[in-house]
């Protein structure tokens, strides 16, 4: 079992980590990653290539988002790797908090908040999961993800 240490940003008291030098909501409710960056900013980063344009996704403060989805290569989340990770990029820019991740990204893993330690601990308890595929499916009806092709409904 592999076991990842992520350092928690002590200002806040939501679970916030930096990741490429931004600051990372972890959030146990979202359901797909956002990533509030330009679309130059994803290209130069991930190689991004837009997958679906125009879509909306609910949940944000109980309102719509609208935006595209992009597919992004070699995303990490410190050594956890995504070969191919699909995120929603909302046309509204959140420049204070500009990347969620989704608690879907850690499915299979065993992961625990420690905030009296400033930390998040990540166990993966299969070395497989270091290549994963993030898909985002069936946005018109229901939002549905696939990692590593296990199709998931929400």
């Amino acid at each position: 079992m592999k076991e990842i240490e992520l350092t928690l940003e002590s200002q806040f008291w939501r679970p916030m980590i930096r990741l490429y030098g931004k600051l990372a909501l972890i959030d146990t409710g979202a359901i797909v990653p956002v990533i509030s960056m330009s679309k130059d900013m994803l290209n130069m980063r991930f190689h991004a290539k837009l997958i679906r344009d125009n879509v909306s996704i609910s949940g944000f403060g109980g309102g719509k988002s609208y935006g595209n989805i992009y597919s992004l290569s070699d995303f990490y989340i410190n050594t956890m790797r995504f070969a191919i990770m699909e995120c929603f990029v909302p046309y509204e820019r959140d420049k204070e908090f500009p990347l969620i991740l989704s608690v879907s990204l850690f499915y299979h893993t065993h992961y625990e908040f420690r905030a009296d330690e400033g930390k998040m601990i990540i166990r993966i308890p299969d070395d497989n999961l270091q290549n994963n595929e993030f898909l985002i499916k069936n946005l018109s009806d229901k939002i549905c993800v696939q990692l590593n092709g296990v199709l998931y409904q929400m």
